[in-house]
């Protein structure tokens, strides 16, 4: 986009749909669901940083381990979470130490705050969220297809019988929702948490004869 700016170019545009972690897991909080502790992204802290989970364990009392994305990674977080939670010391850790930092990537961020501003948008099972994406700012708005070429993305309408939502947040389990492994699945995704090979429904299909 810097690039492209820079070259004037005429036929580059770009739809931008980024969105941010922290004002989901601030919605999650404080839409009532006990929380005790995030596994936080090691992919995406590498750019931000640590340090935007802090926030977490100041005001809610809520443990955050930054984690990598190996077996043991996980279990390691999952570890330090818990004596976190135990010892009632809550605070942000790096697990993923080789590649993630407090500061994270500074060239990379400010790059980002050059080219981007912060805008609502919204997410499945909370509707719109302030501040919680990412578009271009009026520097670079020229090159917004949205408005470059007039697209009206309609909202979403969702299938009533699906639960998405409640699974996102942890209210449900996806045994729970009636379309589960029916008329909903990995060939047929009828939610987004069976869409994608990360979503929660996906996992458990795949994975609901080894519990």
């Amino acid at each position: 986009l810097q690039r492209a700016r820079e070259e004037a170019l005429k036929n580059f545009s770009v739809l931008c749909a980024h969105k941010l972690m922290p004002p989901a897991m601030h919605a999650v909080i404080e839409d009532g669901i006990p929380v005790n502790g995030y596994i936080c992204p090691g992919h995406v802290s590498s750019i931000t940083g640590s340090r935007i989970y802090q926030v977490f364990a100041r005001r809610y009392k809520v443990a955050t381990v930054v984690a990598g994305f190996e077996p043991t990674d996980i279990l390691q977080s999952v570890l330090m979470l818990l004596r976190q939670v135990n010892h009632r010391s809550f605070r942000t850790e790096i697990q993923y130490k080789r590649a993630v930092s407090s500061n994270g990537n500074v060239v990379a961020r400010d790059i980002m705050n050059d080219v981007f501003v912060k805008s609502d948008t919204r997410w499945r099972g909370f509707g719109i969220l302030p501040k919680s994406g990412l578009r271009l700012n009026k520097r670079y708005e020229f090159m917004d297809a949205e408005k470059r070429f007039n697209i009206n993305i309609p909202e979403v309408k969702y299938e009533k019988s699906c639960i998405c939502g409640d699974i996102l947040k942890g209210r449900k389990e996806p045994g729970d929702c009636r379309l589960f492994g029916r008329t909903c699945t990995p060939d047929n995704p009828v939610g987004a948490c069976m869409v994608s090979a990360e979503g929660s429904c996906n996992a458990h299909f795949k994975y609901r004869n080894y519990a």
